[in-house]
């Protein structure tokens, strides 16, 4: 399978065998591996920030569809499990770590929670016992492991952080750029936290409320986050408009302000006005209109 061809034909993922897989996990690890923790892209190209997808492939495909061409994709980790579909969460990880090795400059993948299950464990995690489903043993499951060790945990680019939950109190860039990928500390805080105004409690992360955010974007020369992870804020802007929640998967479509979200990023952004917001969860993009909290 080529890479033009997986754009055209990307369900052509449902036919790969565990072996063909393995092989796609091999060459995924060593295109990662060599990424940083904390990702400095330079783009000139506009920036398409993806929320959790949840093994929503059908939505990622429309969003590779819609926003592939000439962009650059930032999914936000999440990938897997409370899968839509039967079988979905397997052919949407599968399908991005394919892109991934096509177009390494072009698609930007982090670590959510549930892709840490390995080294903090969340609930539900369904991924290994849908691989031994499909597949009859939990062998594939283990190099899915070993992929997911060598993934991101945030980026920096065009003033815009982004990473799965929250941030890294009191860190400046210095810090960032030090970061190992399986820091515990660092992954709880940045793919377990919620802003202190949600209700979630997960009894995991480091809650953050509005100083913390601004001190810690201040101190990185940032003026926004954009995460996902957090169903009750989903479409909602706090914090002043510095911290935006979006999720990209049909199951989640009514939750908090409702939608199916990707943000648009075209230039450096001063404030959130510099940013767009489109909704896929009538099965046509469309502008979104944000909400404050």
């Amino acid at each position: 399978m080529d890479c033009d061809e997986i754009l055209r034909k990307p369900d052509l993922v449902k036919n790969l065998d565990e072996q063909e897989i393995e092989k796609y996990l091999d060459r995924v690890i060593s295109v990662l591996k060599r990424e940083k923790a904390f990702l400095e892209p330079n783009h000139n190209d506009t920036l398409v920030f993806v929320g959790d997808t949840h093994g929503d492939f059908e939505t990622t495909k429309a969003i590779v569809e819609n926003f592939f061409d000439k962009n650059c994709l930032i999914f936000l980790g999440d990938y897997i499990d409370r899968e839509p579909t039967r079988w979905g969460s397997i052919y949407n990880i599968i399908y991005l770590f394919i892109l991934k090795c096509c177009y390494p400059r072009r698609i930007y993948l982090l670590k959510g929670n549930h892709e840490c299950n390995y080294i903090i464990p969340c609930f539900p995690y369904e991924f290994e016992g849908e691989i031994v489903q499909r597949f009859g043993s939990s062998k594939l499951h283990d190099k899915f492991v070993d992929v997911f060790k060598t993934m991101p945990l945030m980026l920096l680019a065009k003033n815009v952080f982004a990473a799965h939950g929250g941030i890294l109190k009191g860190a400046d860039l210095e810090k960032l750029r030090e970061i190992d990928k399986n820091d515990v500390a660092a992954i709880e805080s940045l793919v377990w936290s919620d802003p202190v105004i949600s209700p979630t409690y997960r009894g995991a992360g480091d809650r953050f409320d509005e100083k913390d955010l601004n001190r810690f974007l201040n101190g990185i020369d940032a003026k926004l986050f954009i995460r996902g992870h957090d169903y009750n804020t989903l479409g909602f802007s706090i914090y002043n408009d510095r911290c935006l929640t979006i999720f990209s998967s049909e199951r989640y479509r009514n939750m908090g302000n409702k939608g199916v979200l990707v943000t648009i990023v075209e230039k450096q952004v001063s404030n959130i006005e510099d940013i767009s917001v489109e909704d896929f969860s009538g099965g046509q993009w469309r502008e979104y209109r944000l909400a404050r909290l």
